[in-house]
């Protein structure tokens, strides 16, 4: 975060998306899930938070994505997942630079470095895998 702040850049958390029907999901995990999201959501470690898990979550069965949006392996989101998770960052700020934070339990933190230039409402994306001590 303070690496990010000194080069001007805010940064975004991402909430974690459920998995629930995977072979990989388990009670466990979720118990560990639910509260890494509401720290992303409520503890102001974030300038701002795009909440995927409540974009995607549904509401019948919440440690399972919605239907609408499942490729059918249940942790994967078919097109109309990937615009609703698209959908769940605000890009009419006035934030030019962001980066939004996606980790996973047991993996090394994921996040795509985006920039959007407000005039030609290009956007601009690259992967970042951060590992302890580098980027």
């Amino acid at each position: 975060m303070t690496r990010a702040h000194a080069r001007g850049i805010r940064v975004v958390g991402g909430t974690i998306t459920p998995c629930g029907g995977n072979g990989g999901w388990t009670a466990a995990r979720e118990a560990v899930q639910q509260p890494v999201n509401d720290v992303t959501r409520y503890d102001g470690i974030f300038d701002a938070t795009a909440d995927f898990d409540a974009t995607v979550r549904d509401s019948d069965v919440p440690h399972r994505i919605r239907q609408a949006f499942d490729s059918g392996d249940h942790p994967h989101f078919n097109d109309a997942g990937l615009q609703a998770m698209a959908d769940a960052i605000d890009l009419t700020s006035t934030l030019t630079q962001f980066f939004v934070s996606v980790s996973s339990a047991g993996r090394d933190p994921l996040g795509f470095a985006f920039e959007w230039t407000p005039a030609s409402r290009l956007i601009t994306t690259r992967s970042v895998l951060r590992t302890e001590g580098r980027q």
